[in-house]
């Protein structure tokens, strides 16, 4: 068994050291052994970059698509929201425009309603103005007559009193002569 053993260990250190053998070769080409480390390098940084840059290009993609979504989405929020609120707005207007036909309808019959009865109102007193004067010219006609009458009549009455008033002024003074110069006559005497 120890002979085994022994065969075994030769064998292992037989193989480890050809194959320590075989690595330690290249290296004794130090220059050979550089560009074979840059080229593997550069062969590992461009994959490593086309990696990147398809995984950087895939992330592009992404984030253009979820922004391309959110623009969509929100463009059709807005238009939503515009089309509501134009609809509103269209109903108010609506809305706003039959009030005011109807308030002005009101406000027009209401108008035609107060001069109807204002111009009747004015018909009315306009008439009764009319047939007011229209008496009272009358009752001034027949008060001219009257009086052209009583005006005669009354030069009459009044001359008739004037020459009694005249006449018996005359007399008192006469009588008032007589005494104030039976007076003295009587003084005299």
């Amino acid at each position: 068994m120890n002979a085994m053993k022994t065969a075994m260990a030769i064998a292992l250190v037989a193989g480890t050291t050809s194959a320590m053998a075989a690595e330690a070769a290249p290296a004794a080409n130090p220059l050979a052994q550089v560009k074979a480390d840059a080229v593997k390098t550069a062969a590992a940084v461009k994959t490593n970059t086309a990696a990147a840059a398809k995984k950087a290009a895939v992330k592009t993609v992404a984030v253009k698509d979820a922004a391309v979504k959110t623009a969509v989405n929100v463009k059709d929020a807005a238009a939503a929201k515009t089309a509501a609120v134009k609809d509103a707005t269209v109903t108010t207007a609506v809305n706003a425009k039959d009030a005011a036909a109807a308030e002005t309808a009101e406000v027009k019959d209401a108008a035609v309603k107060t001069a109807v009865d204002t111009k009747d109102a004015a018909a009315a007193k306009t008439a009764e103005v009319k047939d007011a004067v229209a008496a009272k010219a009358e009752a001034v006609e027949a008060a001219e007559v009257k009086a052209t009458a009583m005006t005669a009549e009354a030069q009459k009455a009044c001359a008739e009193t004037c020459a009694e008033k005249t006449a018996e002024a005359a007399k008192a003074q006469t009588e008032e002569k007589k005494g104030f110069f039976s007076w003295f006559k009587k003084k005299a005497a």
